[in-house]
C-alpha cells in the first residue's frame, strides 16, 4: 500500500493501482528524441502487471508491532517474498520476456536496482537472499526459453547482460535492449511512486539511470494534481491520469480505530494528475 501523508490525513493507492498509472506511463513514453519502449507489447504488459502480486495484501491496511500503519517498504520478508513470487509467476504466464522484467524488477529491489539506486540496503535477510537465487535462476530458465524458440525479442547481447546482472550485480558494460527496457521499467515505476504517493507538494526528485536520459529524468510536484518533467517523455502534453485512492483523516486511524470499517467507510475516489513539460 502507497501512504501518501497530506497534513491531516492520509491518501492510500494500492499497488495494482499505481502499476496501472506506471502502464499508462509505458504506452505514451517516447518522442523524437527518446525511443518508444520495444518490444512494445512485452514492456508495456510487465509494467502493468508488474504488481500483480499485491492485490489481496493491499485489500486491507495492515499495522506493526506498534501500532504504525505499515506502507510498501515496510512488509515483513517472509510476506513480501511470497506474494512478489506468485505476482511474477502471472507476469510470466503471459509471456516469457515480459516475465524477466518482472522477475528483474523484484530481484532487482533486493540488489539496488543492479546499480541504479546503490542508496537502497543491500540485502542480507534470508528470505530476500533466497527469492534473489530462486529469481534469477527463473530469469535463465526464461531466456533459455526465448532462445529455443528463436524469439529475436531477446538476443545474445541480452544474454550477456543478464549474465553480468546476476554475476556483478551491477549495469552491464555493453549496450543490451533487455537492460534498456529493465531500467525504463524502474523509472515508469518510480514516476508512477512519486506521482501517486511518494512526493509532496513543492518536493523534487531525480531518476537516475533513466533510457536516453544522460542526468535522469527529473520530477517536480507543483501540488498533489501537478507534476513537472524534465526531459518530457510523453508524445502529449499535458499527460493525464487518474489515480484511484481513498483518504481517511488521520485523528480516524488512531488508537485500536477498526482499519476495515475506517478504510472501506471512505469512498474510493480518483486523483487527476497532470504531467507537463518543465
Amino acid at each position: 500500500m502507497l501512504i501518501a501523508d497530506r497534513d491531516d490525513r492520509y491518501r492510500f493507492v494500492t499497488q495494482p493501482a499505481h502499476a496501472a498509472v506506471a502502464g499508462q506511463f509505458a504506452e505514451r513514453w517516447g518522442t523524437d528524441t527518446i525511443a518508444d519502449p520495444a518490444p512494445s507489447a512485452a514492456v508495456v504488459a510487465a509494467t502493468y502487471n508488474h504488481d500483480n502480486g499485491w492485490y489481496e495484501y493491499d485489500c486491507q491496511l495492515h499495522r506493526d508491532d506498534d501500532g504504525d500503519l505499515i506502507g510498501f517498504r515496510d512488509v515483513p520478508p517472509e510476506r513480501w517474498v511470497t506474494f512478489y513470487e506468485d505476482g511474477i509467476d502471472s507476469v510470466a504466464d503471459l509471456d516469457a520476456y515480459a516475465g524477466i522484467l518482472a522477475s528483474l524488477h523484484g530481484s532487482g529491489i533486493r540488489r539496488q536496482r543492479y546499480g541504479l539506486s546503490p542508496e537502497m540496503p543491500a540485502t542480507d535477510d534470508p528470505h530476500y537472499e533466497a527469492f534473489v537465487d530462486s529469481e534469477e535462476r527463473r530469469q535463465r530458465r526464461l531466456a533459455e526459453k526465448l532462445q529455443r524458440a528463436g524469439d529475436d525479442r531477446f538476443t545474445d547481447e541480452d544474454a550477456d547482460a543478464l549474465a553480468a546482472l546476476h554475476d556483478t550485480g551491477g549495469p552491464p558494460s555493453k549496450e543490451s535492449r533487455l537492460w534498456r527496457n529493465y531500467a525504463l521499467l524502474q523509472t515508469l515505476d518510480t514516476l508512477s511512486l512519486a506521482v501517486c504517493a511518494t512526493l509532496g507538494p513543492g518536493e523534487e526528485t531525480t531518476l537516475p539511470g533513466t533510457p536516453s536520459m544522460a542526468g535522469g529524468l527529473t520530477v517536480a510536484a507543483v501540488d498533489e494534481t501537478t507534476s513537472r518533467l524534465d526531459p518530457y517523455p510523453f508524445g502529449s502534453s499535458p499527460l493525464t491520469v487518474d489515480v484511484p485512492g481513498r483518504t481517511v483523516a488521520k485523528d480516524a486511524l488512531t488508537g485500536d480505530a477498526d482499519l476495515f470499517e475506517r478504510y472501506y467507510g471512505a469512498p474510493q475516489e480518483s486523483l487527476t494528475v497532470s504531467l507537463r513539460p518543465a
